[in-house]
């Protein structure tokens, strides 16, 4: 069964009626399709929300690691997967005890920039606001599954400003973070 692509009509759920496609503009990030004109803007925040790890945590983290590596080699005698234990757990130290860099964020028509690597709003569906301390974020949503979310973070006093910017071309969403993200972000990892 063939479907023809030239349709005189277009679903479009926002208006819930039905259009022609010549009259209309893409309503997701097309300038024209709002009354006023996009605006560019850039700040400086922290890359992410510095949590220091006091000496318990830290030692938690030995305690763990190589309770899990031990319990490992004495169930599966394996040298390999044990060592592995203790790499990541490694890891996990080296990267729980970084500080935060400084960014540089802007937004304009072509998406949005991270310390010049732009990420075009057209691989992200929608965005959200989230509040975490003395610092906020917004979270944009990637189209693709596998995708990972794009954080940027900025001064609580700046949100209205950034979240207009961003909503000239995606729409707003009002969303949790998910369990796996809570998760990370509470462990800083």
């Amino acid at each position: 069964m063939q479907q023809n692509e030239s349709t005189p009509w277009q679903y479009k759920p926002d208006s819930g009626t039905a259009s022609s496609p010549q009259n209309d503009d893409d309503s997701r990030g097309s300038p024209s399709s709002h009354s006023r004109t996009p605006k560019n803007i850039s700040w400086e925040a922290a890359e992410f929300i510095e949590q220091d790890h006091g000496p318990s945590w830290y030692s938690a983290l030995v305690v763990a690691t190589l309770l899990l590596a031990a319990i490992v080699y004495l169930l599966a005698k394996d040298i390999f997967a044990t060592v592995i234990i203790v790499v990541v757990g490694a890891i996990v130290w080296v990267f729980a005890s970084q500080k935060p860099g400084v960014a540089k964020y802007e937004v304009s028509s072509s998406g949005i920039s991270v310390n010049g690597k732009l990420y075009g709003f057209g691989n992200y569906k929608s965005f959200t606001a989230v509040h975490e301390g003395d610092l906020s974020s917004v979270n944009l949503f990637p189209l693709k599954r596998l995708m990972p979310p794009l954080s940027a973070y900025f001064d609580p006093k700046d949100e209205q400003k950034i979240v207009e910017a961003i909503g000239d071309y995606l729409p707003y969403e009002n969303r949790q973070l998910d369990s796996i993200d809570r998760l990370t972000r509470r462990l800083r990892l």
